[in-house]
């Protein structure tokens, strides 16, 4: 699965976008990377095994938690920035009401940070 750039949806957002390590991420923040030759977009979440979106499998593979965002319309694009954006309470897997409301629980993921490359974190200014 293959994503748009971010700047895409970005449009009318004052925004900025910096390269960053996979240990500076918390839940809330919107990212863009290459896994697997594709590139994807989504939002760091927690879930029940972790609360700042990174765990380590049981084969000793450090693990993100991520809900992609293709396919998001406008709108739902606008409410997940206002609602779930910077915001670390709300931005849990493990209610499910929540993420599955703007995002879809069938677009959450784990990602091998060893396998991403090109992380950016983009933040949103003035919104």
């Amino acid at each position: 699965m293959t994503s748009e750039p971010i700047q895409g949806m970005l449009q009318g957002y004052s925004y900025r976008m910096a390269q960053t390590s996979y240990l500076g991420l918390r839940p809330g923040d919107l990212v863009e990377f290459k896994y697997q030759g594709g590139l994807r977009n989504g939002l760091v979440v927690s879930s029940r095994r972790t609360s700042d979106g990174m765990f380590l499998s049981g084969r000793n593979n450090t693990l993100l938690n991520i809900v992609l965002l293709p396919g998001l319309s406008e709108a739902m694009f606008s409410l997940m920035v206002n609602n779930l954006y910077s915001n670390e309470s709300a931005c849990t897997y493990y209610s499910p009401k929540i993420i599955g409301a703007f995002l879809g629980k069938q677009n959450f993921r784990t990602f091998n940070v060893s396998k991403m490359r090109g992380l950016i974190k983009v933040s949103i200014v003035n919104e």
